[in-house]
């Protein structure tokens, strides 16, 4: 299990046989490097523990815990240690940080299991006959013979509406996911309990309506800096991601202030123009004065690198921008360094998508139905989808639905939900009477607390897309799994959970002026950051599918999977329907639809799945052999 996870920590491959447990430990080496090692055990009570990610409040932790805690080393994990000893599983309650951890107490048997507040770093588990197993990825699971990889075929289905499974459900049958904000129990000879230890708090009454502006920004500029000051603790080089973007920026920003002008920043440069953002990286890097480094990406990269991004993702996935972002920590792993900042988060916290402005234009729109100007407001939104070259009839019939039900749950995320399902028509007709009856979109309701349904729009938007975009798919798919794939650890100021108690507490005109997206976050950053990117209209991050996936420059791997006959195996979607689809793509001059483009990373996606882990692939034996196991 450990072996299978050296990517993830590369630095000391470590496991000890306890009484009735065995816990394993992949590290990398970031706080403590000579003193932190795992699994470690407490002396006097044998409570012993596996923990993976940070705690950036550790040092104030220490200071508390000291008076009563004798400690041996200056790492965090043994601040986890010493706050378990003193408070029970309600310690996490105190850590800012990301985390996944299993503690052993051998005073009652029992096993705890924890996960951070967004679910920044993954814990899965699985359970057998003979016992239960956890891990920080799938594969691991694979390795102990737990559970032998099968599709779920549930979970994909939900995966091919909302970009991944609803609640804890995995890809993988038999394998689940303790969900972000949750700890669970298993107690010695007793079944697993779940418990929910935070939820993101966006209730009307929470709202500070009259709060000045001017004490709004300065809450904010405190909270930001710290929250950075705090993820810059580490006893290796911290750099960051330059996406270009309001975000990243200003976080650059505020690292290279604390630093003192030592900061190194990482980009990705792509070959085609319309998904590059070079230029405004390059000028913020300038402006800044970091070390800069961009990575160049080529169409054919793609599609030669999503083999292994499938592998590490362990997911079917609707974008290739996965790729790239595994590409460029390789380049920040071949520049020495461990650890980087990232802008994650900021859109959902505070407001930044177009999602949120869309949702404001329609609930505007759904007060007069029959209006033709409102409607009209989409080009405004979308100006690079030349919406006004759109008919009215289509423009309606896209952006209408749901609109006779504004208050529903879903209306913020319907239109997109809808298109991703749109995947569906490709899907094999066995495959169709498998999962007959289950709704994807209902199952990740199921999931709500029925106390969001009486929230305002935005508040329920945004808790949406945190629970589902944010959670399951750029903190995992696209974030910890490329990250950590070449041995880098991401740290996303934006997610401090006091900085989401700040957004929860602010007027949504303070995070959607008119309009102006972040608008109170574009008001710190002025000044900060190039004016030219406080006032840049905002533009999706992507990277190309259909380019890279067909044609001249397609991979051998794509051709072989994407046969009709291959699709037919797998059995999972209609090999016909996919070969008049990659036909269409492949001598199509035009750039590829929306639609086009997600089928075809959705089917591409799955059957590079079912090769890498249903037909399986064996574990090098020096791997394993390198795993260093001791008794207790």
């Amino acid at each position: 299990m450990v072996a299978s996870l050296r990517h993830r920590g590369p630095d000391a491959l470590t496991g000890v046989v306890l009484d009735g447990c065995a816990l394993g430990h992949a590290r990398l080496s970031i706080v403590d490097l000579a003193g932190g090692a795992q699994p470690m055990t407490d002396g006097d009570t044998g409570v012993t523990i596996v923990f993976n990610g940070e705690i950036f409040n550790h040092v104030e932790l220490r200071e508390r815990l000291a008076a009563r805690h004798a400690f041996r080393t200056r790492s965090d994990t043994e601040v986890i240690l010493a706050a378990f000893l003193e408070r029970g599983i309600s310690c996490v309650e105190d850590f800012n940080g990301q985390f996944a951890f299993a503690i052993h107490d051998p005073r009652d048997g029992s096993l705890w299991l924890a996960r951070d507040r967004y679910g920044k770093r993954p814990l899965f588990y699985a359970a057998d006959g003979e016992g239960f197993h956890f891990a920080s990825e799938a594969k691991a699971l694979f390795a102990s013979e737990a559970v032998r990889p099968a599709l779920d075929e549930k979970a994909l289905l939900e995966t091919l509406h909302l970009w991944a499974p609803a609640g804890s459900r995995s890809l993988f049958a038999g394998v689940a996911s303790l969900p972000a904000g949750f700890v669970a129990h298993l107690p010695a000879g007793g079944s697993l309990r779940l418990h929910r230890y935070w939820d993101l708090d966006l209730s009307d009454d929470r709202v500070e309506d009259d709060i000045p502006e001017a004490r709004a920004l300065a809450e904010l500029e405190a909270l930001l800096v710290d929250a950075v000051r705090l993820r810059l603790r580490a006893d290796v080089p911290v750099a960051a991601y330059l996406s270009g973007g309001l975000d990243s920026s200003l976080l650059c920003a505020l690292a290279q202030e604390q630093l003192g002008g030592t900061l190194q920043t990482f980009s990705v440069a792509f070959a085609q123009a319309r998904y590059d953002e070079g230029a405004f990286q390059q000028r913020v890097a300038d402006a800044l004065g970091t070390e800069h480094h961009a990575v160049p990406v080529e169409d054919a990269e793609i599609g030669a690198l999503l083999p292994a991004v499938v592998e590490h993702a362990e997911s079917v996935l609707l974008r290739s921008a996965p790729a790239p972002l595994y590409k460029l920590s390789a380049l920040v792993r071949q520049h020495q360094t461990k650890v980087v900042l990232t802008g994650e988060g900021a859109d959902e916290v505070f407001l930044g998508y177009d999602l949120f402005k869309e949702v404001k234009v329609r609930q505007f729109w759904a007060r007069q139905p029959n209006s033709a100007a409102r409607p009209a407001l989409f080009a405004r939104l979308y100006p690079y989808l030349a919406l006004s070259k759109q008919s009215p009839q289509m423009v309606r019939q896209f952006y209408g639905l749901g609109l006779d039900a504004p208050d529903s749950l879903v209306f913020s995320h319907l239109i997109r939900w809808t298109n991703s399902g749109r995947v569906g028509r490709f899907l094999a007709p066995t495959f169709r009477e498998r999962t007959a009856g289950h709704d994807p979109i209902a199952a990740v309701l199921d999931t709500v607390p029925e106390r969001v349904h009486g929230w305002r729009p935005l508040a329920r938007a945004r808790y949406l897309e945190v629970k589902t975009l944010l959670s399951q798919y750029l903190l995992s798919s696209q974030g910890d799994r490329m990250l950590m794939a070449n041995s880098v650890e991401g740290r996303f100021p934006f997610l401090d959970h006091r900085l989401a108690d700040f957004a929860a507490r602010m007027p949504d005109r303070l995070h959607l002026r008119g309009l102006t997206e972040k608008y109170l976050l574009k008001r710190l950053a002025a000044g900060r950051v190039p004016a030219e990117v406080v006032v840049r209209q905002k533009y999706p991050y992507r990277a190309p599918i259909a380019e890279a996936l067909v044609g001249p420059a397609a991979p051998a791997w794509s051709r072989t999977l994407l046969d009709r006959d291959a699709v037919d195996d797998a059995g999972v979607f209609d090999g016909e329907k996919v070969a008049r689809l990659v036909a269409r793509l492949a001598r199509q001059g035009s750039i590829p639809s929306e639609a086009d483009n997600m089928a075809l990373m959705a089917v591409a996606s799955t059957q590079l799945l079912v090769r890498r882990f249903l037909e399986g692939t064996p574990l090098p034996a020096h791997h394993v052999e390198a795993v260093q196991v001791r008794a207790a």
